[in-house]
């Protein structure tokens, strides 16, 4: 899968956590100590995707959030991630929503 950043996570760890998560979720690595015992991964359907890009990646206190486009059986998919996380440290996620549009 071809992966295209945002770009915009240089000067912020966090905002760089939020978008490395996402990469890893969508392509289905094991996403380890980021996520809390107690957080259910959600059913993405992203996993064929030809290529991945992420447009935005930002975050605030406890909340991170991603959007983007997926290419998809030759589709177009944009897609958002809202993360919450366990602390404002943001180095663990608790709670992912997901959403998308072909």
């Amino acid at each position: 899968m071809k992966v295209t950043r945002s770009g915009e996570c240089s000067n912020s760890p966090k905002n760089a956590f939020v978008e490395d998560f996402i990469i890893a979720l969508v392509l289905g690595d094991d996403p380890g100590d980021r996520l809390s015992q107690d957080a259910q991964l959600p059913d993405i359907g992203l996993e064929n995707a030809s290529s991945l890009t992420i447009l935005h990646a930002i975050s605030h206190g406890r909340i991170g959030a991603a959007n983007g486009e997926a290419v998809v059986n030759g589709e177009t998919v944009a897609f958002a991630f809202v993360l919450e996380f366990t602390s404002t440290k943001g180095n663990c996620v608790r709670r992912i929503d997901f959403y998308h549009h072909a």
